[in-house]
């Protein structure tokens, strides 16, 4: 139809060309600085994609294993403590009203405070970031399963108890899939901030890891290293929210579907 409005759909094809052409416009005056030595910060393009290269061609999926085997494990432990924990407190408004101020407080300590004290106790290996995502995760996900519990229409759950259901049809049948939404929420909100604690873990203390990568550049002074580093955790971040996304949208339409 000729008066047919236009959507953001239908500019998607033109869209891609002017972002790329963006991009290559950044990378271009980001090369032209480099190559003038307008700052000894800035590098060069050329000389990151290289050193990228480099370790391509070496060791780099040893670090990225780390950090991503870092990130699920914490990730895992986590998300099934605090759906545990948002469950519970939503259930029993006593615990949840005794409880709060401690959470609150224990929520407000600065994620970089938490790390010195997690090494002493764990070492420098592996398990201190995973200790440290766990702690991230879980109060996300305990706030988001919380608040999806206590949205939970009680006229509902009313209903189901009058027809003389157990605690476990109760929750399978009302709980579970009212929660379910805001616990996905969670868990794609939590991704980033995951791989925020795994490289500040990595970056403090550690011998692997893309984080490790990170330190190692700024402390030799090392530009290409380091915007190299940043390069990989940009590219994890990115893949790491396009699958997010899309098992979010599987789920729901699981949900619906099963509704």
């Amino acid at each position: 139809m000729a008066g047919k409005r236009r959507t953001e759909a239908d500019d998607v094809p033109y869209l891609l060309p002017l972002q790329l052409a963006l991009g290559a416009a950044l990378l271009g005056i980001w090369e032209l600085a480099g190559a003038n030595q307008v700052s000894s910060l800035a590098s060069r393009p050329s000389l990151v994609l290289a050193r990228l290269w480099l370790w391509i061609t070496t060791d780099l999926h040893v670090h990225v294993a780390t950090t991503l085997t870092e990130m699920i494990l914490g990730l895992a432990i986590g998300t099934t403590l605090g759906v545990l924990a948002g469950i519970t407190l939503g259930r029993s408004p006593l615990l949840s009203t005794l409880l709060r101020p401690l959470i609150v407080a224990a929520y407000s300590v600065p994620l970089i405070a938490l790390v010195p004290l997690i090494i002493m106790f764990f070492g420098i290996d592996m398990l201190p970031k995973i200790v440290l995502i766990s702690i991230v995760v879980f109060f996300l996900l305990l706030f988001n399963t919380f608040s999806g519990v206590q949205a939970i229409d009680k006229d509902m759950i009313a209903s189901i108890q009058i027809m003389g259901s157990t605690q476990r049809e109760e929750f399978q049948k009302v709980i579970a899939p009212a929660a379910m939404a805001w616990i996905i929420g969670g868990v794609k909100t939590a991704l980033p901030y995951a791989l925020v604690a795994a490289t500040t873990g990595e970056m403090l203390a550690s011998r692997s890891g893309v984080g490790f990568l990170v330190m190692r550049g700024a402390q030799r002074f090392d530009m290409p290293a380091l915007y190299a580093g940043l390069l990989v955790l940009m590219i994890i971040g990115l893949l790491i929210s396009d699958i997010a996304t899309r098992i979010e949208k599987w789920m729901l339409r699981w949900r619906h579907a099963a509704e």
